[in-house]
Formats: C-alpha cells, sequence, structure tokens
C-alpha cells in the first residue's frame, strides 16, 4: 500500500474563499470608480466639442455676418465633431435635448432688433448642459 503522509503545506479552502472574497469586492469598487471616470471623460470631450463650434463660429463671424452663417453646411459638418456617447458624427446644429450634441442658438446680444452673435452650449451625459454659463461668439 501507500504510504500517505500528511502535507500541512498549502492553503485552506477557506482561506482561499476569503482571498476570492476580497478580490471580488475589490474589482467591484474599481469597476464603479471606471464607469464615474468613463462619464466624466465624455462629459469632458463636449465640452472640447463645444469649444470647436465657438472658435469656427467666431472666425467665420470674422469675415460673415450671421444671417449668411449656414450652421449645419459651414460649420458642424465641417468641424468633424462626434457624439463621445454614441459615437456619431454630428453634422447639425443640435437640438439642446440630445444627451452629448452640441447646439448653438443665435442671439441679440446688443438688443437693437438684430442677431448679431450665438450662444452655444452641449449636452452633458445627465442631460444638463455641460457650461453652467453659455459660450458666446459675436462681432
Amino acid at each position: 500500500m501507500y504510504n500517505f503522509r500528511k502535507n500541512h503545506k498549502g492553503f485552506t479552502l477557506i482561506e482561499l474563499m476569503v482571498v476570492v472574497a476580497i478580490i471580488g469586492v475589490l474589482a467591484l469598487l474599481g469597476l464603479r470608480v471606471y464607469t464615474g471616470q468613463q462619464e466624466k471623460a465624455k462629459n469632458s470631450v463636449v465640452k472640447a466639442n463645444v469649444g470647436t463650434i465657438q472658435t469656427l463660429i467666431q472666425s467665420e463671424l470674422a469675415d460673415t455676418a450671421v444671417s449668411d452663417i449656414d450652421l449645419n453646411a459651414d460649420i458642424f459638418a465641417k468641424s468633424g465633431i462626434h457624439n463621445p456617447f454614441t459615437g456619431d458624427p454630428q453634422e447639425t446644429n443640435g437640438d439642446g435635448s440630445t444627451i452629448g450634441t452640441v447646439q448653438a442658438t443665435v442671439q441679440d446680444f446688443d438688443d437693437d432688433g438684430t442677431d448679431d452673435g450665438y450662444t452655444i452650449n452641449g449636452v452633458a451625459g445627465d442631460g444638463n448642459p455641460v457650461y453652467d454659463t453659455n459660450l458666446e461668439a459675436h462681432k
């Protein structure tokens, strides 16, 4: 017959289960942090898109009247911005309610009855504007 010797080296089943449980808890905590960071990163991309549109409108206003600017053809279609939440390109002015999009609205800044610029903002992942105060582009 075989001579079975008791080998006391190694881990017990309980010790292994405790280690697996600890690793599981740490993984869940890490996943929650990672998900929050993804949302922040996507909102940062929306902010960058708002800045891009503001810059493009401001540069267009240097040579063109507000009434002659076609936001869809002149600005958004040529901007190359993408919605970070869907991955789709944004080639038209946003409606102000779709998450991840940028919207530019014509404004009369000097209250003389004529439109002389735009306010620009984007929609964050929670449905609120990414900026508390709209960015402006005007002559």
